[in-house]
């Protein structure tokens, strides 16, 4: 894909999405994306760390390799979820 990533002002992301939730769950903000808006930044200079894409076509090959298996596994994933859906209905 070959996209740059900009790594988030917050360290501890799993507590920003927590609090990005809680925020539109007490009506703080209307919607998810108001509220990422409102409370999460890239980082600011001098610490704004940015990972672009490394030029290694082996690197390029074995990442592609990994996201077909991500996408077989996760085409697996809707098959059973369906299957299991079927059996409790």
């Amino acid at each position: 894909m070959g996209c740059s990533i900009v790594l988030p002002r917050e360290s501890e992301s799993v507590l920003l999405g927590a609090a990005i939730l809680g925020a539109v769950a007490s009506k703080k903000y209307s919607s998810l994306s108001d509220a990422m808006k409102a409370l999460n930044a890239a980082g600011q200079a001098p610490l704004v760390l940015v990972i672009h894409p490394g030029k290694d076509p082996k690197v390029k090959k074995y990442h592609d390799a990994k996201y077909r298996i991500f996408g077989k596994l996760y085409e697996q994933q809707l098959s059973h979820h369906s299957i299991m859906a079927r059996a409790l209905a």
